[in-house]
């Protein structure tokens, strides 16, 4: 163990921070400025110089936090896993992390929060920038620390190894081992720069860090296998198949699940998948299918939201539900995993670090053998799924015929011009949203009516991510940034004018810093429009519904895109759509900084 050289106090326990957040191959740190926050700076920024971390830098808090979420599962994404950490100073700084923490928490990503703090003694005394209690400020964290000012360095390491692995999910005594947010909050005392020669001499430990690092060739982020079982001994996750077994699936956190669409797609098993699932994918390149080891065709169930609904037939005849990831996006699916009478199978998130064995149950041939082996239980397994797929298909056929018969109101029609205005925008949005779903790119969909545009796709080829831990619709232009930075490629995020305006800072990135490569599709029109299509629309209700919920706000983003340098160009049809998307189709061919406003045109 390193021990404290002669130096300052705030010095010492930010570089034994650096030096245990290295041993704990954290990749990537996000930096707010603050000044309580300098030690860490000094510590950590060296270690970005010498190529041991990356760091990155936003101007306030709460873009950094969301930055830190996005770069978290795109390195998941990309087959590794790390415990990104974000650094702010004390104060109200350290609440604007909350809404990413939260997202983080619900939506199972490691997140560490390096919260900078004054003293103790100076707690309950009403000094400058001082919660009586910061390390309590950040709820749903799986684990909180506080770390005295000048504590020594074998309990700050100590401290540092048990937060990362609660971050990753890998520490038993947590709230609940899954990966998550954790608070890590260190006091410094004045001074808080070190000087010359302090600095120097740690320059000279990082170079011996980085030297060694390259000789023993250590990876900077450990892959996903090698943690996706958690601290357990686990290996394996039996999965029972009875009659009438669906698969339900929603977002996994980035995690890949080509394990679990092969058992579905050979034991012919309905996918009754959201959008951001991996099994929403119809269509997998060649690596992942020789991943997979299947050549079943897809069993992804289209509409099938719809099809539960209006196929009661089907619905009352499910009996057992496998559930991977966090399906929030339905009514239908929540009514189907909450009836009692329905037994419900969990498979964990990092499905594809298990084996998934297979006991079926289905109805057995006469000579003994397996269900799973027999004719007899394939048969009922595809009758069973062709079912399904049968109810789905002309119900996403009706929906694209009557789109594309939406037409705008000729003059003198007597139909409500407005009404018409949001006919045309809804046809237009599933229509563009559709065309992006079947290219071969990365899609980062906001929640609201974004993501349920893409409820009547078919052809899904992109890699579609989404924040629906709490579904919120905060922060997401900086989240799709560090899905960019995070994989290392190009990402197109899908977002409406609403949740647009709510992270319209995250199109700010510093000019030393990486801006990743996003391009930005907002589909505005002109509020939020998904209260709408809920009860709030009731006629007697329509008093409130413009001023308290849809709230037009009459704003294009032409002028927020010359302000933030983003270039910008307006649609006002899927036709013209089309034309633009040609730029965009491919993982290496997205213009990065471009925001394509997908308007209607105004009616006469």
């Amino acid at each position: 163990m390193v021990e404290y050289q002669v130096m300052s106090n705030s010095s010492a326990v930010a570089q034994q921070i650096a030096r245990s957040l290295v041993h704990a191959g954290a990749s990537d740190v996000v930096f707010a400025p603050g000044s309580r926050s300098a030690p860490l700076v000094y510590a950590l920024a060296p270690l970005a110089e010498a190529g041991l971390i990356r760091a990155h830098v936003r101007v306030d808090e709460r873009d950094a936090a969301f930055l830190a979420l996005g770069l978290s599962r795109g390195l998941r994404a990309r087959g590794s896993e790390s415990a990104v950490a974000v650094v702010t100073t004390s104060g109200s700084a350290v609440a604007n992390l909350h809404p990413a923490v939260l997202e983080a928490s619900y939506g199972h990503l490691p997140l560490l929060a390096l919260t900078a703090d004054r003293p103790a003694r100076l707690r309950g005394t009403g000094a400058n920038q001082t919660i009586d209690d910061q390390s309590q400020v950040l709820s749903d964290v799986r684990a909180r620390f506080d770390i005295p000012a000048g504590d020594t360095a074998e309990a700050v390491h100590r401290a540092m190894s048990d937060a990362v692995a609660a971050a990753l999910g890998s520490r038993r005594d947590t709230v609940t081992e899954a990966a998550g947010p954790v608070q890590f909050n260190v006091q410094f005392d004045t001074p808080l720069v070190p000087t010359p020669e302090e600095l120097d001499t740690w320059n000279s430990e990082i170079k011996g860090l980085a030297e060694t690092r390259v000789a023993n060739a250590e990876p900077r982020i450990k892959e996903t296998e090698d943690i996706g079982a958690g601290n357990d001994s686990q290996t394996s996750v039996e999965v029972t198949i009875t009659e009438g077994t669906v698969i339900v699936a929603g977002d996994a956190g980035g995690h890949s699940a080509e394990s679990l669409r092969a058992l579905a797609e050979v034991h012919r098993l309905p996918v009754l998948a959201e959008p951001s699932s991996p099994l929403a994918r119809t269509a997998v390149d060649s690596k992942e299918s020789s991943t997979s080891g299947s050549s079943e065709p897809s069993t992804v169930v289209p509409a099938h939201a719809r099809v539960l609904s209006e196929h009661p037939e089907l619905r009352e005849a499910i009996r057992t539900v496998i559930v991977h990831g966090k399906p929030t996006l339905t009514r239908p699916v929540a009514a189907l995993l909450a009836d009692e009478t329905v037994t419900v199978q969990c498979i964990p998130d990092a499905v594809d670090a298990f084996d998934l064995p297979v006991r079926d149950e289905r109805t057995v041939a006469d000579d003994g053998r397996a269900a799973g082996e027999t004719q007899g239980a394939a048969a009922s397994g595809l009758t069973w799924v062709r079912a399904w797929i049968d109810a789905g298909t002309p119900l996403v056929a009706a929906a694209r015929t009557e789109r594309s018969a939406v037409r705008s109101p000729e003059p003198g029609s007597g139909e409500n011009p407005e009404a018409a205005s949001a006919r045309d925008f809804q046809a237009t949005a599933r229509t563009v949203t559709e065309h992006l779903a079947a290219q071969d790119i990365t899609l980062f969909v906001a929640s609201s009516n974004s993501v349920r545009y893409l409820s009547d796709a078919t052809d899904i080829r992109a890699r579609i991510h989404a924040s629906r831990g709490l579904a919120g619709i905060d922060g997401l232009i900086s989240t799709a940034t560090g899905l960019s930075l995070g994989l290392g490629e190009p990402v197109v995020l899908l977002i409406g004018d609403i949740a647009m305006l709510h992270d319209i800072g995250g199109l700010l990135t510093p000019s030393a810093e990486d801006a990743g490569e996003v391009t930005i599709v907002v589909l505005n029109d002109d509020g939020g429009a998904i209260f709408s299509g809920l009860e709030h629309s009731q006629p007697h209700l329509g008093g409130f519904l413009e001023r308290y919920f849809t709230v037009p706000h009459g704003r294009g983003f032409a002028d927020f895109a010359a302000g933030y340098g983003w270039d910008h160009e307006r649609v006002t049809s899927a036709e013209e759509f089309e034309t633009t998307l040609s730029q965009i189709d491919g993982r290496r061919n997205v213009q990065a900084r471009r925001i394509i406003e997908v308007t209607v045109p105004q009616q006469q």
